[in-house]
């Protein structure tokens, strides 16, 4: 449904043998290895695009705001407050979460923090940006109306993207919270 471009495919391998000595045991919910290559390499990024699509998302719906009249109106969609509270509240989504990515992204630039990175910065960010750039197409798709619906308008297509963020895990969704609350900075010994 969404991320199509993306050539995200299933690889199903068959008669595959891993030797005993190179596979890791791994406890469940351990943060080892992977999870900080996960971490320091994948999350930043991967936030950063849903950056992109909020943002091309908000782009769209304010072009059509300033382009667009609706019948009884005569001014243009963007002359009302309601679509410009929805304008105001995009911005600050885009800014707050693009602020977000930076501070992360430079502290992990930082090669001793990234063979550790601090779980709570980097999975902070990422819900938060998620949750953000979900918000932020909703919001243009609201001041849009049901013109965004069609397959003729990019927010059709923006709308099923940004909605695949929340669902990326472990990080994202209710399972990025409870991967939050159970650090020990949720929760610090007093």
């Amino acid at each position: 449904m969404s991320i199509r471009c993306s050539a995200s495919n299933d690889i199903a391998w068959e008669n595959v043998f891993v030797p005993d000595a190179v596979v890791m045991d791994r406890p469940a919910r351990a943060a080892d290895i992977f999870v900080n290559l996960l971490c320091s390499w994948g999350l930043p990024p991967l936030d950063a695009c849903y950056l992109g699509v909020a943002q091309a998302a908000r782009d769209y719906a304010i072009n059509w705001a300033n382009t667009r009249t609706q019948v009884p109106f005569t001014r243009p969609a963007s002359y009302y407050p309601h679509n410009q509270f929805l304008a105001a509240e995009m911005e600050i989504g885009l800014r707050a979460s693009r602020a977000m990515i930076v501070q992360t992204a430079q502290m992990l630039s930082d090669p001793k923090i990234r063979a550790n990175p601090p779980l709570m910065d980097v999975i902070a960010c990422h819900q938060f940006v998620m949750e953000t750039a979900w918000s932020v197409v909703d919001k243009a798709m609201r001041l849009v109306g049901g013109a965004g619906l069609f397959r003729s308008s990019p927010l059709e297509q923006l709308y099923r993207d940004a909605r695949a963020g929340i669902l990326h895990q472990p990080f994202a969704g209710y399972g990025g919270l409870g991967w939050l609350g159970k650090l020990p900075s949720a929760f610090p010994q007093t």
